[in-house]
């Protein structure tokens, strides 16, 4: 039997839903509530339930449809997607239209049979809910009290209320994801930056989080505050030129790594991932930057650095540094008139205190005399620890053997000053060996092994004092 259409329902509660739409905190779920209920006011005599497609499970879940028992909605959340799995199920499957003028006995139904007996269903028609870029989002299921087949005029009605079904899941789900980006952005530690193209880059938008280093978004945009202003002023230089020449080669997609200055005046490292966004005609509309804190890593990773390079007694440079300048300077000497030097250096009376006073006392000297012998370098000088009580130096730009000399004399001297260990005095002496490149070779390993045999001919012929390594003595 033929059922009469409502038009003037179906405009005003059309209208109404479109109202819905515009109002932020209707949920989906009571947009399509209120979407069921419209369908039944409309078309007398047919109850409606509509199911989301969850692409994951491929299955068909959070059933509505108010005037359906509760239990008969339990048991179509979940439904599988395929073949005679019920009208719906087909539906989805098929991406098309399904009619089935009677629940109990046709095939598709096979598997529902005692769904059908138990809520006396009569017939099912199902229509998929289809975005315009063909993506499913559901079903939309009218279950008529006879069994029978929908006329062509409730076809075009069910298809309407399908498409908008579609509009509505669409926008929604787009507000959705929108507000949930909005909430990661604002949850987020990382600082999103948008810049215009205008002269001077204006800042056009900041997120929220960038109170985290005491700074507002209106502070930015209102004052029109120039971002190159909290960039701390030795890395913006490098800063600068680095944007630019991405800039000058069409990089749009790139990262750095630099220090800014917070509101407070303290020092915050962040990574800067920054995206530029083009026209058709390639020409700049606008770039973004979204910035992390990494404070804590580049702390974690200066003081992994600090505890490779350097002697933990002491505080000064280890082996393995001093090895690396080495061949960082015999690689710049290449291009130099100039000369390089080698000092090695060992503490003639130093096992005397040990021996006295025991090794804590030991190692509290070490920590004293590194430090006078720092202080008696020169600016550029290198020294460090290669264990107990030896070091090396190295000295650059050496023109002529008395600048080496002139450096090992302040180094004897700050050694032969009195030591107040533990109430006793102490005296004690240095024994210096040293070897010059490029004279006694380029060769970073065999320039310390030169200085170290300079240095046992230093302590075989009385200690405290410089010894040149010449080539007799034998490595």
């Amino acid at each position: 039997m033929s059922q009469m259409i409502n038009v003037q329902h179906f405009l005003s509660e059309q209208s109404r839903i479109i109202e819905m739409l515009a109002v932020e905190d209707s949920s989906l779920n009571k947009v399509l509530e209120k979407l069921t209920e419209t369908i039944e006011l409309v078309v007398p005599d047919i109850r409606v339930s509509i199911l989301e497609f969850n692409e994951q499970l491929h299955s068909l879940e959070n059933p509505i449809g108010p005037q359906l028992p509760g239990e008969m909605l339990d048991s179509m959340d979940g439904l599988r997607v395929g073949p005679n799995n019920g009208s719906c199920g087909t539906a989805a499957y098929l991406n098309e239209i399904v009619l089935v003028e009677n629940a109990k006995t046709d095939q598709r139904w096979k598997d529902y049979r005692d769904v059908a007996h138990k809520f006396n269903l009569k017939a099912c028609w199902s229509v998929p809910i289809v975005s315009s870029k063909n993506n499913l989002f559901g079903t939309l299921a009218f279950y008529p009290n006879e069994c029978r087949l929908p006329n062509e005029e409730e076809l075009g009605i069910f298809t309407q209320f399908s498409h908008l079904a579609a509009v509505i899941i669409d926008k929604k789900r787009s507000e959705d994801a929108l507000q949930l980006a909005n909430r990661l952005i604002e949850n987020s530690p990382a600082v999103i930056f948008r810049w215009g193209i205008k002269e001077g880059w204006p800042i056009e938008y900041v997120s929220q989080n960038v109170n985290q280093y005491g700074y507002t978004p209106e502070w930015f945009i209102r004052e029109r505050i120039d971002y190159s202003l909290i960039i701390h002023p030795l890395d913006l230089p490098r800063v600068e030129q680095e944007v630019q020449d991405f800039l000058d080669h069409h990089v749009d997609q790139f990262k750095q790594e630099y220090r800014i200055i917070t509101a407070d005046g303290s020092i915050r490292w962040v990574d800067d991932r920054t995206t530029v966004t083009r026209d058709d005609d390639k020409e700049i509309l606008y770039i973004e930057g979204v910035l992390l804190d990494i404070t804590d890593r580049k702390e974690a990773e200066q003081k992994v650095y600090y505890l490779a390079n350097n002697d933990p007694l002491t505080e000064i440079p280890n082996r393995r540094y001093f090895k690396r300048e080495l061949e960082l300077g015999l690689r710049k000497l290449e291009n130099t008139s100039n000369s390089l030097a080698v000092l090695y250096i060992d503490c003639d009376n130093f096992k005397q205190i040990n021996d006295d006073l025991g090794h804590d006392a030991g190692d509290e000297f070490l920590r004293h005399l590194s430090g006078r012998l720092r202080n008696s370098l020169r600016e550029d000088d290198l020294i460090a620890r290669i264990g107990g009580d030896e070091f090396n130096v190295l000295l650059k730009g050496i023109e002529s053997e008395e600048d080496v000399q002139t450096v090992a004399k302040r180094l004897i001297q700050a050694s032969s000053e009195p030591w107040e260990v533990c109430g006793k005095i102490y005296h004690v002496t240095l024994s210096i060996g040293v070897a010059m490149a490029p004279d006694d070779g380029m060769d970073a390993d065999g320039l310390i092994r030169k200085a170290d045999r300079a240095l046992y001919q230093a302590k075989r012929s009385g200690k405290n004092q410089l010894m040149w390594y010449v080539s007799k003595m034998n490595i």
